[in-house]
């Protein structure tokens, strides 16, 4: 967020507030923040805005200690994965004059530390926020915040929000610890198993790598939620497993067949709930400067590439090149600039 913000115009000075003066002068140097202090109260005093990235648990008292230094005027907002603990427990901490609305932009790394900073990480993101009403005054400031490191705003209720995330994104990180561990249990007594890990199973288990206490924060400020997640999960896999038992073809392909629909389901032409997005899929040979002559010739053309990714042994597509653009015209100028260098290119969906 900060290099975002140093990077967007009419933001002015951008203040960083690390524990050690080592990390605050290496986001200094990489152009994270203008400057900075290890002094909390410091940090924040006169500020306009100021965003608490840390883990979720460790807001409240971090909000606290800052307060005294607060003025009337001041807007706090936060990063954390989970609200309506926040929510609750923050606006009380407050002096008057200030607002909290909370932040949760949908977009993140398993990589830690100042070092693993992208300042396009937001470009296009949904950026939920969660204001107290459509009326709260701060809305204004936060919306602007969103719109300057380039995300998409999504108003929602805190509890909504934490219900939401609970299934699509913090289940999904408890299920890929489950199934890392799962396989670690194996690959113990035979090594080459994780050789044969592929593409599914990296993907799968990859957010397994994340901050354990950032995630620890996060599973225990949105434990009820998350504990109802994990037990329909429980269940969906007991009902496989039951089937697998009794060797019921039948059952396991109904079962199978019912999680093939819902994921069909999924917005195919999106990147989540954004505007739609046209998509082709692209043929690679696997050599040196492959994707690189594609995305250079569609460039070429003056041809904005709205998403990339990299296919590989995926959704039945063999070893492509997914690229989604804007509108339909720009996906047909790639379709046949693509075509007239030989690249064997196609509409997706």
């Amino acid at each position: 967020m900060g290099m975002a913000l140093c990077r967007a115009p009419g933001i002015g000075r951008v203040w960083g507030v690390a524990r050690r003066a080592n990390t605050v002068a290496e986001a200094v140097a990489l152009g994270a923040v203008h400057g900075g202090t290890t002094d909390l109260q410091e940090g924040v005093r006169g500020a306009d805005i100021v965003v608490f990235a840390t883990p979720v648990r460790t807001i409240p008292a971090l909000v606290a200690e800052a307060a005294p230094a607060l003025a009337p005027g001041t807007l706090v907002t936060d990063v954390g994965s989970t609200k309506a603990e926040l929510a609750r427990v923050l606006p009380p901490l407050l002096p008057p004059g200030v607002e909290y609305i909370g932040g949760h932009p949908m977009a993140g790394s398993e990589r830690t530390g100042v070092g693993a900073a992208d300042p396009y990480l937001y470009q296009n993101a949904i950026y939920i926020l969660t204001p107290n009403g459509p009326d709260q005054p701060g809305l204004d400031r936060a919306l602007a915040l969103v719109a300057a490191v380039g995300a998409h705003p999504l108003i929602m209720d805190p509890e909504q929000h934490d219900t939401a995330v609970a299934a699509v994104s913090h289940l999904p990180h408890m299920v890929a610890v489950a199934l890392t561990m799962a396989v670690g249990g194996v690959a113990a007594h035979d090594p080459q198993v994780l050789a044969l890990a592929a593409g599914g199973f990296r993907d799968t288990t990859r957010v397994a790598s994340g901050d354990p206490v950032m995630w620890r924060d996060i599973c225990l400020s949105n434990r009820k939620p998350l504990l109802e997640m994990m037990d329909r999960f429980a269940a969906a896999l007991a009902q496989a497993r039951e089937a697998l038992a009794r060797e019921d073809g039948d059952a396991l392909i109904a079962h199978m067949e019912q999680a093939r629909a819902v994921r069909e389901q999924l917005p195919r032409h999106r990147k989540g709930i954004l505007s739609p997005m046209y998509e082709l899929v692209v043929q690679l040979e696997d050599r040196p400067g492959a994707i690189h002559e594609v995305a250079g010739c569609i460039a070429a053309k003056g041809i904005n590439i709205k998403d990339i990714e990299i296919l590989r042994v995926r959704e039945g597509e063999g070893g492509t090149l997914r690229l989604a653009f804007a509108d339909e015209e720009d996906l047909e100028q790639a379709l046949t600039q693509l075509s007239a260098l030989g690249f064997t290119a196609r509409r997706r969906g």
